[in-house]
Protein backbone atom coordinates (compact mmCIF):
# COMPACT_ATOMS: atom_id res chain seq x y z
CA UNK A 1 0.00 0.00 0.00
CA UNK A 2 2.75 2.44 0.84
CA UNK A 3 5.81 1.09 -0.91
CA UNK A 4 7.15 2.76 -4.04
CA UNK A 5 6.72 0.44 -7.00
CA UNK A 6 5.39 0.36 -10.54
CA UNK A 7 1.90 -1.06 -10.42
CA UNK A 8 0.98 -3.56 -13.12
CA UNK A 9 -2.80 -3.27 -12.69
CA UNK A 10 -3.21 0.18 -14.19
CA UNK A 11 -6.99 0.38 -13.80
CA UNK A 12 -6.87 -0.12 -10.07
CA UNK A 13 -3.80 2.10 -9.85
CA UNK A 14 -5.89 4.98 -11.23
CA UNK A 15 -8.91 4.01 -9.11
CA UNK A 16 -6.93 4.10 -5.84
CA UNK A 17 -5.32 7.42 -6.86
CA UNK A 18 -8.76 8.92 -7.48
CA UNK A 19 -9.96 7.53 -4.15
CA UNK A 20 -7.19 9.16 -2.11
CA UNK A 21 -7.67 12.49 -3.91
CA UNK A 22 -11.33 12.27 -2.89
CA UNK A 23 -10.32 11.69 0.74
CA UNK A 24 -8.12 14.80 0.72
CA UNK A 25 -10.73 16.80 -1.19
CA UNK A 26 -13.44 15.77 1.26
CA UNK A 27 -11.35 17.10 4.14
CA UNK A 28 -10.99 20.46 2.38
CA UNK A 29 -14.80 20.61 2.19
CA UNK A 30 -14.63 19.71 -1.50
CA UNK A 31 -12.36 22.06 -3.37
CA UNK A 32 -12.87 19.94 -6.49
CA UNK A 33 -16.00 17.95 -5.65
CA UNK A 34 -15.49 15.53 -8.55
CA UNK A 35 -19.07 14.48 -9.48
CA UNK A 36 -19.79 14.96 -5.79
CA UNK A 37 -23.15 16.60 -6.45
CA UNK A 38 -24.29 13.37 -8.11
CA UNK A 39 -22.22 10.69 -6.35
CA UNK A 40 -21.20 12.17 -2.96
CA UNK A 41 -17.76 11.10 -1.75
CA UNK A 42 -19.16 9.95 1.58
CA UNK A 43 -21.52 7.56 -0.12
CA UNK A 44 -18.81 5.18 -1.32
CA UNK A 45 -15.13 6.17 -1.08
CA UNK A 46 -14.11 4.24 2.07
CA UNK A 47 -16.02 1.10 0.97
CA UNK A 48 -14.21 1.51 -2.38
CA UNK A 49 -10.82 1.13 -0.66
CA UNK A 50 -12.03 -2.13 0.92
CA UNK A 51 -13.37 -3.23 -2.48
CA UNK A 52 -9.88 -2.60 -3.93
CA UNK A 53 -8.32 -4.65 -1.11
CA UNK A 54 -10.79 -7.43 -1.87
CA UNK A 55 -9.85 -7.38 -5.55
CA UNK A 56 -6.24 -8.14 -4.62
CA UNK A 57 -7.07 -10.55 -1.79
CA UNK A 58 -5.71 -14.05 -2.45
CA UNK A 59 -6.62 -15.80 0.81
CA UNK A 60 -7.70 -19.44 0.36
CA UNK A 61 -7.40 -22.82 2.02
CA UNK A 62 -3.66 -22.96 1.36
CA UNK A 63 -2.92 -19.63 3.02
CA UNK A 64 -0.55 -19.84 5.98
CA UNK A 65 -2.44 -17.64 8.43
CA UNK A 66 0.44 -16.65 10.76
CA UNK A 67 2.54 -15.53 7.78
CA UNK A 68 -0.42 -13.69 6.25
CA UNK A 69 -1.27 -11.89 9.49
CA UNK A 70 2.36 -10.96 10.12
CA UNK A 71 2.50 -9.47 6.62
CA UNK A 72 -0.55 -7.34 7.44
CA UNK A 73 1.05 -6.26 10.71
CA UNK A 74 4.14 -5.14 8.78
CA UNK A 75 2.25 -3.40 5.98
CA UNK A 76 -0.57 -1.86 8.04
CA UNK A 77 -0.02 -1.69 11.81
CA UNK A 78 3.70 -0.89 11.93
CA UNK A 79 3.43 1.95 9.36
CA UNK A 80 0.31 3.13 11.21
CA UNK A 81 2.33 3.37 14.43
CA UNK A 82 5.25 5.06 12.69
CA UNK A 83 3.12 7.71 10.99
CA UNK A 84 1.13 8.34 14.17
CA UNK A 85 4.28 8.90 16.25
CA UNK A 86 5.81 11.15 13.58
CA UNK A 87 2.65 13.27 13.33
CA UNK A 88 2.41 13.49 17.14
CA UNK A 89 5.96 14.88 17.36
CA UNK A 90 5.32 17.39 14.59
CA UNK A 91 2.04 18.38 16.26
CA UNK A 92 3.90 19.21 19.47
CA UNK A 93 6.27 21.46 17.52
CA UNK A 94 3.37 23.19 15.78
CA UNK A 95 1.59 23.67 19.12
CA UNK A 96 4.77 25.21 20.48
CA UNK A 97 4.74 27.72 17.62
CA UNK A 98 0.99 28.36 17.86
CA UNK A 99 0.73 28.83 21.60
CA UNK A 100 4.30 29.36 22.78
CA UNK A 101 4.21 26.24 24.95
CA UNK A 102 3.83 22.48 24.72
CA UNK A 103 0.86 21.36 26.76
CA UNK A 104 1.72 18.77 29.38
CA UNK A 105 0.06 15.43 28.70
CA UNK A 106 -2.57 14.59 31.32
CA UNK A 107 -2.37 11.55 33.56
CA UNK A 108 -3.71 8.45 31.82
CA UNK A 109 -3.14 9.90 28.35
CA UNK A 110 -1.47 6.73 27.03
CA UNK A 111 -4.45 4.60 28.08
CA UNK A 112 -6.77 7.13 26.44
CA UNK A 113 -4.73 6.87 23.22
CA UNK A 114 -4.87 3.07 23.25
CA UNK A 115 -8.62 3.16 23.82
CA UNK A 116 -9.06 5.55 20.89
CA UNK A 117 -6.98 3.28 18.65
CA UNK A 118 -9.05 0.17 19.37
CA UNK A 119 -12.41 1.95 19.19
CA UNK A 120 -12.53 4.94 16.84
CA UNK A 121 -9.22 3.88 15.27
CA UNK A 122 -7.32 7.18 15.50
CA UNK A 123 -5.69 8.60 18.65
CA UNK A 124 -5.90 12.34 17.86
CA UNK A 125 -7.27 14.81 15.31
CA UNK A 126 -4.29 15.17 12.95
CA UNK A 127 -4.41 11.45 12.12
CA UNK A 128 -8.20 11.07 12.09
CA UNK A 129 -8.28 9.37 8.64
CA UNK A 130 -5.99 6.61 9.93
CA UNK A 131 -9.00 4.98 11.61
CA UNK A 132 -9.41 3.19 8.31
CA UNK A 133 -6.10 1.35 8.68
CA UNK A 134 -7.13 -0.28 11.94
CA UNK A 135 -10.52 -1.19 10.50
CA UNK A 136 -8.97 -2.62 7.33
CA UNK A 137 -6.55 -4.74 9.37
CA UNK A 138 -9.33 -6.31 11.44
CA UNK A 139 -11.59 -6.75 8.40
CA UNK A 140 -8.84 -8.58 6.50
CA UNK A 141 -8.02 -10.65 9.58
CA UNK A 142 -11.61 -11.75 10.22
CA UNK A 143 -12.11 -12.54 6.54
CA UNK A 144 -8.87 -14.55 6.33
CA UNK A 145 -9.73 -16.63 9.42
CA UNK A 146 -13.26 -17.32 8.18
CA UNK A 147 -12.14 -18.28 4.70
CA UNK A 148 -9.32 -20.48 6.00
CA UNK A 149 -11.57 -22.35 8.44
CA UNK A 150 -14.38 -22.75 5.90
CA UNK A 151 -12.24 -23.15 2.79
CA UNK A 152 -13.78 -26.52 1.84
CA UNK A 153 -17.25 -25.00 1.75
CA UNK A 154 -16.49 -21.41 0.75
CA UNK A 155 -18.49 -19.86 -2.04
CA UNK A 156 -18.41 -16.10 -2.58
CA UNK A 157 -22.03 -15.98 -3.71
CA UNK A 158 -23.08 -17.80 -0.54
CA UNK A 159 -20.86 -15.68 1.71
CA UNK A 160 -22.02 -12.36 0.26
CA UNK A 161 -25.64 -12.52 1.53
CA UNK A 162 -24.36 -13.41 5.01
CA UNK A 163 -22.00 -10.42 4.96
CA UNK A 164 -24.78 -8.16 3.68
CA UNK A 165 -27.01 -9.28 6.55
CA UNK A 166 -24.21 -8.51 9.02
CA UNK A 167 -23.80 -5.05 7.50
CA UNK A 168 -27.51 -4.30 7.75
CA UNK A 169 -27.44 -5.36 11.40
CA UNK A 170 -24.41 -3.11 12.02
CA UNK A 171 -26.15 -0.10 10.45
CA UNK A 172 -29.36 -0.81 12.36
CA UNK A 173 -27.50 -1.05 15.68
CA UNK A 174 -25.56 2.14 14.94
CA UNK A 175 -28.74 4.03 14.05
CA UNK A 176 -30.70 2.70 17.03
CA UNK A 177 -28.33 2.74 19.99
CA UNK A 178 -26.66 5.73 21.62
CA UNK A 179 -22.97 6.36 20.72
CA UNK A 180 -21.78 5.64 24.26
CA UNK A 181 -23.51 2.24 24.12
CA UNK A 182 -21.66 1.06 21.00
CA UNK A 183 -18.33 2.74 21.79
CA UNK A 184 -16.49 -0.46 22.72
CA UNK A 185 -18.07 -2.39 19.85
CA UNK A 186 -17.01 0.03 17.12
CA UNK A 187 -14.34 -2.25 15.62
CA UNK A 188 -16.77 -5.16 15.42
CA UNK A 189 -19.48 -3.00 13.84
CA UNK A 190 -17.04 -1.57 11.30
CA UNK A 191 -15.82 -5.03 10.34
CA UNK A 192 -19.44 -6.13 9.87
CA UNK A 193 -20.02 -3.02 7.76
CA UNK A 194 -17.04 -3.56 5.43
CA UNK A 195 -17.03 -7.34 4.89
CA UNK A 196 -19.48 -7.23 1.93
CA UNK A 197 -17.20 -4.87 0.00
CA UNK A 198 -14.22 -7.17 0.50
CA UNK A 199 -16.20 -10.05 -0.96
CA UNK A 200 -17.55 -7.87 -3.77
CA UNK A 201 -13.98 -7.03 -4.80
CA UNK A 202 -13.24 -10.75 -5.11
CA UNK A 203 -16.44 -11.43 -7.03
CA UNK A 204 -15.69 -8.58 -9.41
CA UNK A 205 -12.17 -9.93 -10.07
CA UNK A 206 -13.24 -13.55 -10.55
CA UNK A 207 -16.65 -13.24 -12.24
CA UNK A 208 -17.50 -9.75 -13.44
CA UNK A 209 -14.41 -7.85 -14.57
CA UNK A 210 -14.14 -9.36 -18.04
CA UNK A 211 -17.79 -8.64 -18.76
CA UNK A 212 -17.57 -5.12 -17.38
CA UNK A 213 -14.34 -4.28 -19.22
CA UNK A 214 -15.67 -5.90 -22.39
CA UNK A 215 -18.60 -3.51 -22.69
CA UNK A 216 -18.50 -1.16 -25.65
CA UNK A 217 -17.92 2.54 -25.14
CA UNK A 218 -21.62 3.16 -25.57
CA UNK A 219 -22.43 0.40 -23.10
CA UNK A 220 -20.17 1.95 -20.46
CA UNK A 221 -21.70 5.38 -21.00
CA UNK A 222 -25.09 3.72 -20.59
CA UNK A 223 -23.96 2.25 -17.26
CA UNK A 224 -22.90 5.72 -16.06
CA UNK A 225 -26.23 7.24 -17.06
CA UNK A 226 -28.20 4.46 -15.36
CA UNK A 227 -26.21 4.86 -12.14
CA UNK A 228 -26.74 8.63 -12.13
CA UNK A 229 -30.47 8.09 -12.71
CA UNK A 230 -30.60 5.58 -9.86
CA UNK A 231 -29.11 8.12 -7.48
CA UNK A 232 -31.40 10.85 -8.78
CA UNK A 233 -34.49 8.70 -8.19
CA UNK A 234 -33.23 7.61 -4.77
CA UNK A 235 -32.86 11.22 -3.61
CA UNK A 236 -36.52 11.81 -4.48
CA UNK A 237 -37.57 9.21 -1.90
CA UNK A 238 -35.23 10.31 0.88
CA UNK A 239 -35.96 13.13 3.34
CA UNK A 240 -32.83 14.99 2.17
CA UNK A 241 -30.67 14.55 -0.92
CA UNK A 242 -27.49 13.98 1.13
CA UNK A 243 -29.13 11.02 2.89
CA UNK A 244 -27.58 8.83 0.19
CA UNK A 245 -24.26 9.50 1.98
CA UNK A 246 -23.07 8.57 5.46
CA UNK A 247 -20.58 10.51 7.56
CA UNK A 248 -18.29 9.53 10.44
CA UNK A 249 -17.75 5.84 9.75
CA UNK A 250 -14.96 5.92 12.33
CA UNK A 251 -17.69 6.32 14.96
CA UNK A 252 -20.32 4.39 12.95
CA UNK A 253 -22.42 7.53 12.86
CA UNK A 254 -24.03 9.74 10.24
CA UNK A 255 -26.52 7.23 8.84
CA UNK A 256 -29.28 9.78 8.24
CA UNK A 257 -31.27 7.74 5.74
CA UNK A 258 -34.32 5.99 7.24
CA UNK A 259 -33.38 2.85 5.30
CA UNK A 260 -30.59 0.62 6.62
CA UNK A 261 -29.87 -0.63 3.09
CA UNK A 262 -28.94 2.87 1.87
CA UNK A 263 -25.18 2.64 2.61
CA UNK A 264 -24.90 -0.64 0.68
CA UNK A 265 -26.74 0.65 -2.39
CA UNK A 266 -24.90 3.98 -2.31
CA UNK A 267 -21.53 2.26 -2.10
CA UNK A 268 -22.23 -0.17 -4.94
CA UNK A 269 -23.47 2.69 -7.14
CA UNK A 270 -20.41 4.83 -6.39
CA UNK A 271 -17.87 2.03 -6.81
CA UNK A 272 -19.39 0.85 -10.10
CA UNK A 273 -19.63 4.44 -11.35
CA UNK A 274 -15.93 5.10 -10.82
CA UNK A 275 -14.86 1.65 -12.04
CA UNK A 276 -16.69 2.41 -15.27
CA UNK A 277 -15.33 5.95 -15.44
CA UNK A 278 -11.77 4.65 -15.08
CA UNK A 279 -12.43 2.06 -17.78
CA UNK A 280 -13.45 4.86 -20.14
CA UNK A 281 -10.97 7.62 -19.27
CA UNK A 282 -8.28 6.00 -17.13
CA UNK A 283 -5.94 4.95 -19.95
CA UNK A 284 -4.61 8.48 -20.35
CA UNK A 285 -3.10 8.12 -16.85
CA UNK A 286 -1.74 4.58 -17.16
CA UNK A 287 1.79 5.76 -17.91
CA UNK A 288 1.77 8.66 -15.43
CA UNK A 289 4.63 8.38 -12.93
CA UNK A 290 2.82 10.79 -10.63
CA UNK A 291 -0.40 8.74 -10.59
CA UNK A 292 1.62 5.57 -9.99
CA UNK A 293 3.54 7.20 -7.12
CA UNK A 294 0.32 8.59 -5.63
CA UNK A 295 -1.41 5.22 -5.86
CA UNK A 296 1.56 3.43 -4.28
CA UNK A 297 1.59 5.87 -1.36
CA UNK A 298 -2.04 6.33 -0.41
CA UNK A 299 -1.07 5.33 3.14
CA UNK A 300 1.22 8.36 3.47
CA UNK A 301 -1.32 10.75 2.01
CA UNK A 302 -4.03 9.43 4.31
CA UNK A 303 -1.80 9.74 7.36
CA UNK A 304 -0.16 13.12 6.74
CA UNK A 305 -2.55 15.32 4.75
CA UNK A 306 -4.31 16.97 7.71
CA UNK A 307 -0.93 17.64 9.29
CA UNK A 308 0.12 19.45 6.12
CA UNK A 309 -3.07 21.55 6.22
CA UNK A 310 -1.83 22.74 9.60
CA UNK A 311 1.69 23.30 8.28
CA UNK A 312 0.14 25.62 5.68
CA UNK A 313 -1.80 27.38 8.43
CA UNK A 314 1.42 27.84 10.44
CA UNK A 315 3.03 29.47 7.40
CA UNK A 316 -0.01 31.74 7.02
CA UNK A 317 0.18 32.58 10.71
CA UNK A 318 3.85 33.51 10.36
CA UNK A 319 3.06 35.76 7.39
CA UNK A 320 0.19 37.30 9.33
CA UNK A 321 2.42 38.01 12.36
CA UNK A 322 5.68 38.99 10.68
CA UNK A 323 5.00 40.30 7.17
CA UNK A 324 1.47 41.47 6.45
CA UNK A 325 -1.92 41.11 8.12
CA UNK A 326 -3.97 38.54 6.24
CA UNK A 327 -7.64 39.45 5.92
CA UNK A 328 -10.01 37.05 7.70
CA UNK A 329 -7.19 34.88 9.05
CA UNK A 330 -8.38 33.95 12.55
CA UNK A 331 -5.37 32.99 14.67
CA UNK A 332 -7.52 32.26 17.70
CA UNK A 333 -9.63 29.78 15.77
CA UNK A 334 -6.48 28.14 14.41
CA UNK A 335 -5.11 27.72 17.94
CA UNK A 336 -8.31 25.99 19.02
CA UNK A 337 -8.74 23.42 16.26
CA UNK A 338 -6.72 21.37 13.78
CA UNK A 339 -9.58 21.74 11.28
CA UNK A 340 -9.24 25.49 10.72
CA UNK A 341 -9.29 26.79 7.13
CA UNK A 342 -8.50 30.30 5.96
CA UNK A 343 -11.76 31.44 4.38
CA UNK A 344 -10.33 34.25 2.26
CA UNK A 345 -11.92 32.68 -0.83
CA UNK A 346 -13.58 29.37 -1.77
CA UNK A 347 -10.81 28.94 -4.34
CA UNK A 348 -8.16 28.94 -1.60
CA UNK A 349 -9.35 25.48 -0.62
CA UNK A 350 -7.33 24.32 -3.63
CA UNK A 351 -4.16 25.32 -1.77
CA UNK A 352 -5.10 22.94 1.05
CA UNK A 353 -5.86 20.21 -1.48
CA UNK A 354 -2.51 20.66 -3.24
CA UNK A 355 -0.43 20.66 -0.05
CA UNK A 356 -2.53 17.77 1.32
CA UNK A 357 -1.48 15.63 -1.67
CA UNK A 358 1.99 16.93 -2.56
CA UNK A 359 3.19 17.40 1.03
CA UNK A 360 2.93 13.71 2.01
CA UNK A 361 4.28 12.59 -1.37
CA UNK A 362 7.26 14.91 -1.04
CA UNK A 363 7.86 13.60 2.47
CA UNK A 364 7.76 10.02 1.19
CA UNK A 365 10.16 10.89 -1.65
CA UNK A 366 12.66 12.35 0.84
CA UNK A 367 12.20 9.32 3.12
CA UNK A 368 12.97 6.94 0.24
CA UNK A 369 16.10 8.91 -0.71
CA UNK A 370 17.39 8.88 2.88
CA UNK A 371 16.54 5.18 3.26
CA UNK A 372 18.44 4.26 0.09
CA UNK A 373 21.45 6.28 1.18
CA UNK A 374 21.52 4.58 4.58
CA UNK A 375 21.18 1.15 2.96
CA UNK A 376 24.15 1.90 0.68
CA UNK A 377 26.23 2.99 3.65
CA UNK A 378 25.50 -0.15 5.66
Amino acid sequence: MAEQRSKSNKKFMVLSAIGIIMVVDHHTFTALNIFGDYIPYNSFFMPMFVFISGYFNKVNGDTHLPAYLWKKVKTLLIPYAGITVAVFIIQQLMDLYKTGAIERLPSGYLLYILERVITAGSPFALVTPMWFVITLFFTLTVYAVLKKLLSKYWNSFAALPVFVALQLIAVYISKTLQPETIHYYLVLLKVMFFLPFLELGIIYRDRLEKRHTGLSGGGKLGVLVILLLINMIRTMYLPAAYDVAFDSLDEMAGFTSPYIVTPLISSVVGILFWLTMVDILGRMFYDSRFVNFLSANTFWVMGFHIMFYNVLNCILMMINDCIIALPYFDEEAFRETEWYYWEISPNFKLAYLVIGVLGPLGLKYIYEKIKKKIEKEF
